[in-house]
């Protein structure tokens, strides 16, 4: 197993390979951590060789994640996992039967990263606490996690809605309403989310209703309103497959409040309307923020929405130029978390989404920011004349 561990706290010491884990040697594990401690927070993006049989696969992958937590007393708090989906069942069992306990009830939320039979990749955001986190269910089934350290509180959900039946704009709104739901069992509201992630099968045959839809329910609890005050999260919406019959799946990290606090005295939660290179995406139709900034357990935390070559009008650049697509996402990207004092370096997690096999060998071969904790997976964007786009999240350590 190759593992790159990169503790980013100031004048922390590099850790070695943990001596408790036992698999195989075809598993790439790239794990951040901020803080060794209570409160401490763990990003995992894992990836097998994509040589060895799917059940294979799972049983290492699974393993490596399962052992590398247990040696650091982590929690799962969200958990992705890009797959077949012929293959989620089979893969589901080898999941519950490797972490026993790890496994809290909270599915992981289930993707189809691309045609080939094999995993794309699993990511993992996960906490150490003497505790784990407060189980958050709606309907009665467990989808969402509470965290509390230090007297904060902030709520994570996974693959909503649990609800599936009807169009897309129905199980978008069912999504949003339960959210509503598990924030409020959490004393918290909309107005706490500080990202999504939404995932969205055939996006170009109905992106726009799952805007207008989406806008409609953040008009109602107004997140939105005349003088375009930013109170939506950050997001991704991209046309990455569900598993099963969804069409829309929604994941979300919300923190409970505001208010300032001994960490922030600007507030817990900000959000950026626009942000680097590009404008508000409200100017053509889009709710939500390019970035947002969160005080979380460890430090503080920039999540940079879903980002692609849209140039400052709204207009899509590089027509047909995969390359140039590529190339100017990264800068946008790479500007964002400039303008919010975020280095590359701080970089835990970034996902590319390339619409084409074609796509995806160029963004292989540029190799761009070799140190970003790189998962690549298939998908289309939100527009046909959009050929890449990518997500990030940074971490800088509290000082």
């Amino acid at each position: 197993m190759a593992i790159s561990y990169n503790p980013i706290e100031p004048h922390a010491p590099r850790q070695a390979r943990p001596a408790a884990l036992r698999v195989g040697k075809n598993v790439n594990m790239m794990v951040h951590g901020v803080g060794l401690g209570a409160g401490g927070e763990i990003y995992l993006t894992a990836r097998p060789d994509p040589g060895l049989s799917l059940t294979q696969q799972g049983r290492e992958i699974f393993a490596g994640i399962h052992n590398l937590l247990r040696e650091k007393r982590a929690w799962i708090c969200q958990e992705r996992i890009f797959a077949p989906a012929d293959a989620m069942q089979v893969l589901a069992k080898l999941r519950a039967d490797t972490y026993g306990d790890l496994d809290d009830g909270v599915a992981p939320t289930w993707l189809v990263g691309g045609p080939e039979n094999t995993i794309r990749g699993v990511q993992v955001y996960a906490i150490i606490l003497p505790h784990r986190p407060r189980l958050l269910a709606v309907h009665g089934t467990p989808c969402g996690r509470l965290i509390h350290h230090q007297g904060c509180r902030w709520i994570t959900a996974s693959a909503l809605p649990i609800h599936r039946s009807g169009s897309g704009e129905t199980q978008t709104w069912a999504a949003f309403e339960e959210a509503e739901d598990l924030l409020k069992q959490a004393g918290a509201d909309m107005t706490s989310i500080a990202r999504t992630w939404c995932y969205l099968n055939d996006i170009l045959g109905w992106y726009t209703s799952f805007n207008a839809t989406r806008s409609r329910f953040f008009a109602e609890r107004h997140l939105l309103n005349s003088a375009q005050t930013c109170r939506l999260p950050a997001s991704t919406g991209i046309g990455v497959r569900p598993a099963g019959d969804a069409r829309c799946l929604i994941d979300l990290f919300a923190v409970a409040g505001e208010a300032a606090c001994r960490y922030a005295p600007q507030g817990c939660l900000c959000k950026h309307l626009a942000a680097g290179k590009q404008r508000s995406a409200l100017e053509y139709g889009s709710s939500f923020a390019r970035a947002s900034t969160v005080c979380t357990p460890a430090g503080r935390t920039v999540f940079v929405s879903g980002t692609a070559a849209i140039d400052p009008t709204g207009a899509t650049r590089c027509l047909g130029d995969a390359s140039g697509q590529i190339r100017m996402t990264l800068e946008c990207l790479r500007a964002v978390l400039g303008d919010l004092e975020c280095p590359p370096q701080k970089v835990v997690q970034a996902v590319a989404y390339c619409k084409t096999a074609e796509v995806e060998e160029c963004f292989r071969k540029l190799a761009p920011e070799p140190r970003w904790p790189w998962l690549v997976v298939r998908g289309d964007v939100c527009r046909d004349n959009l050929l890449f786009e990518a997500e990030v999240a940074g971490m800088i350590a509290r000082n």
